[in-house]
């Protein structure tokens, strides 16, 4: 399958790939299927989920665990049967990451994404309870500073 992106050009994937929310990410609610696409610096720790349906939509990802080690949350079992997940060992929780300037790195702790690996299923949760954020420093800069900075060029 070719996909057409903004960012990365024509790319093939195989259609084994393609995510599919089944909770959209937050304002982009019209889109539903997704694929990652790793970053060309292996040593990073993050990956760009890019749009299948829209060459123009790409979002930064990370583990947050390896930012914050204490991060935890309880999934409702709503979410659990909405993912179809049977084994907890095939969930993977990511967070989008923000890059307004190089100092100024930060990720929504307060609506992770939960990846259904096994399924190829998604869905942004927003959690309800706890102190997380939607603009955690990851490099430990003041959060939200610089705002008006786009990283990326054309």
């Amino acid at each position: 399958m070719i996909v057409n992106t903004r960012r990365f050009g024509e790319i093939e994937i195989d259609e084994k790939e393609v995510i599919t929310f089944k909770g959209p990410i937050l304002g982009f609610g019209y889109f539903q299927k997704y694929v990652f696409i790793q970053s060309e610096d292996s040593q990073l720790p993050f990956e760009f989920l890019q749009s299948v349906e829209d060459q123009n939509l790409t979002f930064i990802v990370t583990d947050p665990f390896v930012f914050v080690n204490e991060y935890e949350f309880h999934l409702d079992s709503h979410w659990m049967d909405a993912l179809e997940v049977v084994d907890e060992k095939d969930v993977q929780v990511l967070v989008i990451v923000t890059a307004r300037s190089a100092s100024d790195i930060t990720c929504n702790l307060r609506a992770p994404i939960v990846l259904n690996r096994a399924k190829s299923f998604a869905a942004q949760i927003v959690l309800e309870h706890g102190s997380y954020t939607t603009k955690h420093s990851l490099f430990g800069g003041k959060e939200g500073e610089d705002s008006n900075v786009d990283l990326v060029q054309e």
